[in-house]
């Protein structure tokens, strides 16, 4: 269920390049609404708001976020279908659902049909869960552009959220392809982080955002970067290297030296909160040690990751 503070990961391709992630956080939660702020690697940062009418029983999806959509969009879903079109689908194996594709939002006609329900892993903070999906085929057309592919829904009419889409759009050579790689919970980390540091010696955050390809950090990592400098605050004693991972795609000596300087800079923005330069050490590495498989978007996410460990006796 929506809530404050949650934060739903997403990687993503499209004809813009692979494995860009997005960020979805919830804020202002009520019974009626729900804002989304969203921001991806690639700079996009936009605002939404999510109507519980809407997700109750709108026919329409709007596909991505972009900072020139209105931030109330009536009568359709973000992020995922309604509590009436998954109930549709599950019951008679076909339903109406309407796709607004990009910021024109001209809206293409469409309907899903049943293939299977199953069950997809998802990481749910450290926690790799297997949650019930619903997979269906779908098919949208306006004139003479056509999408058509495959989608995902959490099995789950209190929250259908869209698990993971892959669309072949007329005149687009490339599918657009969305998978949810990480749900992180609104309640703080800090707790989390200190008890696993405290006795595995070792922690592996997935929050800390980096633009794509690059090193600098996005205001979206702050909360995170503040809960460790408050944790390095509360054991002064402590000492911890911090290690930058990446996925496989690409020169291998690239991603080490990219993995370093992003290892580089989130020890800079500790330091910044007020913590010695000298209890931090920093290293880069690279594509070594995944911890998911590389061949896949959600195993690709999970290895861009960046490891704190103790380093003090």
């Amino acid at each position: 269920m929506a809530h404050d503070g949650l934060v739903i990961q997403t990687a993503w391709g499209n004809a813009y390049g692979p494995d860009a992630e997005s960020w979805l956080k919830f804020n202002n939660v009520t019974s009626d609404t729900a804002e989304i702020d969203y921001s991806s690697s690639r700079g996009m940062k936009a605002v939404r708001v999510m109507r519980a009418a809407d997700r109750a029983s709108g026919r329409t999806l709007v596909l991505g976020f972009n900072s020139a959509m209105p931030k109330v969009i009536p009568n359709t879903t973000t992020f995922g279908v309604s509590t009436a079109v998954l109930n549709e689908l599950r019951d008679t194996g076909k339903t109406q659902l309407d796709l607004i594709p990009d910021t024109s939002l001209q809206k293409m006609q469409g309907e899903l049909t049943l293939v299977e329900k199953n069950k997809m892993t998802v990481a749910i903070g450290n926690d790799q869960v297997p949650v019930p999906a619903v997979h269906a085929t779908a098919k949208f057309q306006a004139g003479s552009r056509v999408a058509q592919g495959d989608i995902w829904v959490l099995d789950n009419q209190n929250n259908p959220m869209l698990l993971e889409y892959s669309l072949n759009f007329t005149n687009e050579k490339v599918p657009r392809h969305e998978r949810v790689t990480l749900v992180t919970p609104g309640a703080a980390m800090q707790g989390e982080m200190q008890q696993a540091l405290s006795t595995m010696r070792e922690y592996t955050t997935r929050g800390i955002h980096f633009d794509f390809d690059k090193a600098s950090i996005q205001s979206s990592s702050d909360g995170l970067l503040d809960e460790i400098a408050k944790t390095l605050q509360n054991n002064p004693l402590w000492t911890l290297s911090v290690t930058g991972y990446t996925d496989s795609i690409g020169d291998p000596a690239y991603n080490q030296k990219l993995s370093q300087k992003r290892a580089d800079s989130v020890k800079a923005a500790i330091v910044k909160r007020g913590i010695a330069p000298e209890r931090l050490t920093t290293a880069g590495g690279g594509a070594s040690n995944p911890v998911a498989s590389n061949k896949t978007l959600q195993g690709r996410a999970l290895n861009r990751r960046v490891v704190l460990k103790r380093t003090d006796r």
